[in-house]
């Protein structure tokens, strides 16, 4: 069970606002873990985070300028049926700038400026856990060409 909600405002011109926010109560009806028995009644279904939100601003001038500063958050997510392995809520700010002329785009990007740790799936492996690690503060520039 749950839902999402969405808003794009534009005070002024060239200027958007966003905003969203995603809710979501994923448990587990009936069942056991295969391997141990342990009933998963009650607990959270795995890779799915109870929150999910983002907020940013988007700038595009008419002279051709382009700018956008976003930031994305999760809440907690379980790797696991058994919810022993979890990831803790956390959020990511992203960072563009560019310029834009008819169906070019010239931009430099900044993803997670702030180099937030976080995992993006995990699992137990013998008396230990193992898990992949999300993508650290990256830079890069990007060009796009329309058709």
């Amino acid at each position: 069970m749950g839902g999402e909600l969405e808003v794009i405002a534009r005070p002024v011109l060239g200027l958007e606002v966003i905003a969203g926010v995603g809710l979501l109560n994923a448990k587990f009806r009936n069942g056991t873990d295969a391997f141990t028995g342990i009933p998963l009644e009650g607990n959270r279904t795995p890779f799915t985070p109870n929150l999910t939100y983002n907020v940013a601003a988007q700038y595009r001038s008419e002279t051709g300028f382009f700018g956008r500063l976003e930031v994305i958050g999760f809440g907690n997510t379980f790797f696991d049926d058994l919810n022993t392995i979890e990831q803790e809520a956390f959020a990511l700010a992203n960072l563009r700038l560019g310029y834009e002329y008819e169906d070019y785009g010239f931009y430099a990007f900044a993803n997670n400026l702030f180099d937030t740790e976080y995992v993006t799936q995990a699992f137990a492996l013998g008396t230990g856990t193992v898990g992949t690690f999300g993508a650290p503060r990256t830079f890069g520039v990007q060009v796009r060409a329309k058709f």
